[in-house]
């Protein structure tokens, strides 16, 4: 059965719905949610997810579906909530996350995606930070 249909037909149905380029997702009331390229059906570049309201949630870099290079994620409010830096899929370096105000909080050092150090920054060590 298979031989009487032409490969070249076989190959267009094949790689009918593999993922290429700029891609938009959207929940069911229309809005746009997530954003980004794919390449071979996998995500590539920066990719972007949205609140329900349309603000920025999440920026992330890919490389061929694995997670590489700046991450940022947002308050609702625009300000920054944290933000990192992935190596080949894994946290590397310092993770800092900040209150809805913009304060930093929390400083985590990820070594090959382990979890090696963490300090919680009260208002005392905001305000030196200030004058240092």
């Amino acid at each position: 059965m298979w031989k009487s249909i032409p490969d070249k037909l076989i190959r267009k149905i094949s790689v009918k719905y593999v993922k290429n380029g700029k891609w938009k997702e959207f929940n069911r009331r229309a809005e746009l949610v997530a954003e980004g390229h794919y390449c071979q059906d996998l995500k590539h570049g920066i990719w972007r997810e949205y609140y329900e309201t349309g603000e920025l949630l999440i920026q992330e870099m890919y490389d061929h579906g694995v997670l590489d290079g700046p991450y940022c994620s947002y308050h609702a409010n625009g300000n920054i909530m944290g933000k990192g830096q992935y190596v080949n899929g894994n946290r590397e370096g310092y993770f800092r996350f900040y209150d809805s105000s913009g304060q930093l909080i929390k400083t985590t050092l990820f070594i090959n995606n382990e979890e090696t150090e963490t300090n919680e920054h009260d208002a005392a060590y905001v305000e030196q930070r200030k004058w240092a």
